[in-house]
């Protein structure tokens, strides 16, 4: 008995099944059998960037910022009550002390997972970007973010407190909002190198803790942290330092703590 070949007009013979690549318009590419090849310099930062972004643009942020809007204008009406010579000041030394910090160290756990560094730029490293890179990019964009919420803050802290004998409004605004920007990177960076310690990264909570611990005093130690130079530059407690040396040392730590962290996530 002869095989005889059934022909079904619904299903191709197996020699039409075949699937070519680059056979017709709408066809696969050509078949990569061989490993992709490292990403072009400057493609994992700017992955990283994206990869910060989204995760900083979520509902903990927002939460953590309006919490901090919140604790700002609380503070400046309970100044203002009790005179509003020096409101302005103090109001200040309470947004720098604790709702800028805490609200850049929720920041950079967002960007980072809530994890170790390391382990949160993996997602994109894996596919050939460079880890330190993709570490980079996600660190500036946390930075980014910590910068603009600690230039509002500086900001409301002003207008809310700002009363009759104080400087002008504007030009008070803006001098608290650059150096609440500048601490709030320093800030970050700061956080962003500690979670690149420990398996989850807890090595975070060690700058915090001391900047809670050591703040208003002294010490070698002390001076590392951004508290110190924040005051000095916003002139409520000046230190042994003039206010330009304070602005290097908080810009200077930001890019050289960013840099230290990028690199401990090398390949």
């Amino acid at each position: 008995m002869s095989n005889l070949r059934v022909s079904h007009p619904s299903l191709p013979g197996t020699e039409d099944r075949i699937t070519v690549p680059g056979r017709g318009p709408g066809a696969m590419p050509p078949v990569v059998t061989e490993a992709l090849g490292p990403a072009r310099p400057g493609v994992g930062f700017a992955i990283g960037l994206v990869m910060g972004r989204a995760r900083i643009l979520r509902r903990p942020t927002l939460l953590s910022a309006l919490l901090g809007a919140a604790l700002v204008v609380v503070a400046a009406l309970i100044e203002r009550r009790e005179g509003t010579a020096g409101a302005v000041d103090r109001t200040l030394g309470a947004a720098f002390a604790l709702v800028i910090p805490l609200v850049s160290f929720g920041v950079a756990a967002e960007a980072t997972g809530r994890g170790n560094l390391r382990d949160a730029v993996w997602p994109a490293a894996r596919y050939g970007a460079a880890r330190r890179e993709v570490a980079l990019g996600t660190i500036v964009a946390a930075a980014a973010a910590s910068a603009v919420l600690g230039a509002l803050f500086a900001v409301l802290a002003v207008a809310a407190a700002h009363g009759g004998g104080n400087p002008p409004l504007a030009g008070d605004a803006f001098m608290s909002a650059w150096i609440g920007a500048l601490t709030a990177a320093a800030y970050t960076a700061w956080f962003a190198f500690g979670a690149t310690f420990g398996r989850r990264g807890g090595g975070r909570w060690v700058p915090l803790v001391l900047d809670f611990a050591l703040g208003g005093s002294t010490g070698v130690l002390a001076a590392a942290l951004p508290r110190e130079h924040a005051v000095n530059l916003l002139g409520i407690v000046p230190m042994g330092m003039a206010q330009g040396e304070s602005s290097l040392v908080l810009l200077g730590s930001a890019v050289v703590l960013m840099g230290l962290a990028a690199l401990r996530c090398r390949e």
